[in-house]
């Protein structure tokens, strides 16, 4: 897993703490009062410190290991509570007793000092392994003549503890993995961003890494990247081929939507190669942009779903693409007012205003013959058939022509038809 864990990024950040050059700290340590430090360029830790001279300390965190801090590193103390103060000065005085331990377990039980009584407790337990009150003061219950921990407990009934709540082992195993899920976002979070920052600042190296990005986990924060990225189209670009890197089913589909909705030529050319790389997907892509042709009112998609097959070579479009030669598109018109009238496109937007006399909503058909559509019809077919032809935008030839050479005599009816 590329996340990094907080104990690994803590180590990292201590490791290179030795070598700033911070001005004098702003309070000197005491170790008899010390819960910790924060650390003047930013975090802290918890744990005991002790000081071992020559403007060093060393501290021993409450998860474990040692730490050594320059004495300017640190920024100031975390001072401890009366009571804590207390148990480090009397505790390891008394007796390695069961007598003394459970003194000492009932007064940090009073104090609320619950990780320092359950210390001494678990003490007691392997003292006195029958001892009751530590037993039940730990959570255990006895069975028969044995004595068993939560843990155990739960164990025997196929149960753990995460998150606050007893789950079965296998949603406790969803849990985990959902959470390292988590954790490797908001690394890859962090890294695309950094990557990101430094290629359109033409860092050449970050470029190659953020193209031969391979985990799915990055793509959400990819294609939010590059939703984000209005006013940039070579970032767009950029990261359009980080997402195809992953070649996910995901990841086509999001490059799908880019080829036929990105404003920038580049950006959709970008995407269609990106689809292009992955020759396994290539018949359900075919699938995907036949059916845009044959469903789209909007004549840019229509285009862009052509040029889309052209470049996948997709013989099976033809009867699409002849279909798509030519379209008609339906808007509204607000005319016969003594008022300017608007003429609304079929989005429902204002495309231009008109003299009226008399208001009245028209619909009119505009009729469209699209070129990208004919280039790649006529492109397909002479990658496909030892004779080119090029009807122009003349459907009914090209459907004749296509009867012509279709063994099976099959063709898809014509949208007017």
């Amino acid at each position: 897993m590329h996340a990094q864990t907080p104990i690994f990024r803590a180590a990292i950040f201590f490791a290179f703490a030795s070598f700033a050059t911070a001005s004098a700290f702003a309070q000197t340590p005491d170790v008899e009062r010390s819960g910790g430090v924060s650390i003047r360029n930013g975090g802290g830790i918890r744990g005991e410190i002790k000081d071992l001279g020559s403007g060093q300390y060393e501290i021993t965190p409450t998860l474990g290991g040692k730490i050594t801090l320059a004495a300017e590193e640190v920024k100031q103390a975390t001072e401890l509570r009366p009571e804590q103060i207390s148990y480090r000065f009397f505790a390891p005085l008394q007796k390695d007793t069961v007598e003394a331990r459970l003194k000492i377990a009932r007064w940090a039980e009073e104090k609320k000092l619950s990780a320092l009584a359950e210390e001494q407790y678990q003490r007691v337990v392997e003292l006195d392994p029958d001892n009751e009150e530590a037993r039940k003061a730990l959570g255990h219950v006895k069975e028969g003549n044995v004595w068993v921990s939560k843990k155990e407990q739960m164990e025997q009934r196929g149960l753990e503890r995460v998150g606050g709540r007893n789950v079965s082992k296998q949603e406790a195993e969803l849990l985990r993995a959902k959470d390292a899920e988590k954790e490797e976002s908001r690394y890859w979070k962090k890294q695309i961003a950094f990557l990101y920052q430094h290629a359109k600042n033409d860092d050449q190296r970050a470029k190659e890494t953020l193209r031969k990005i391979k985990n799915p986990i990055a793509l959400p924060i990819l294609v939010r990247a590059y939703s984000e990225e209005k006013k940039d189209p070579e970032g767009r670009v950029l990261l359009v081929q980080a997402i195809a890197s992953i070649g996910t089913p995901a990841a086509l589909g999001q490059l799908g939507a880019v080829a036929l909705s990105d404003p920038d030529m580049d950006v959709r050319v970008a995407a269609v190669d990106g689809i292009c790389q992955k020759k396994t997907a290539k018949n359900e892509a075919i699938d995907f942009f036949r059916r845009k042709l044959r469903s789209s009112d909007d004549v840019a998609v229509i285009n862009r779903a052509a040029f889309a097959l052209e470049q996948l070579e997709a013989e099976s479009a033809i009867p699409d693409l002849i279909n798509a030669l030519v379209t008609e598109h339906k808007r509204q018109i607000v005319v016969g007012s003594d008022q300017t009238g608007a003429t609304f496109d079929s989005r429902g937007g204002i495309s231009g205003f008109s003299p009226g006399g008399g208001a009245r909503v028209k619909t009119v058909t505009d009729t469209s013959q699209n070129e990208t559509v004919r280039q790649a019809l006529v492109n397909i077919v002479a990658g496909h058939y030892q004779t080119p032809v090029d009807f122009g935008f003349d459907v009914d030839a090209w459907i004749r022509w296509r009867r012509s050479v279709d063994e099976l005599g099959a063709f898809y009816p014509r949208r007017d038809r």
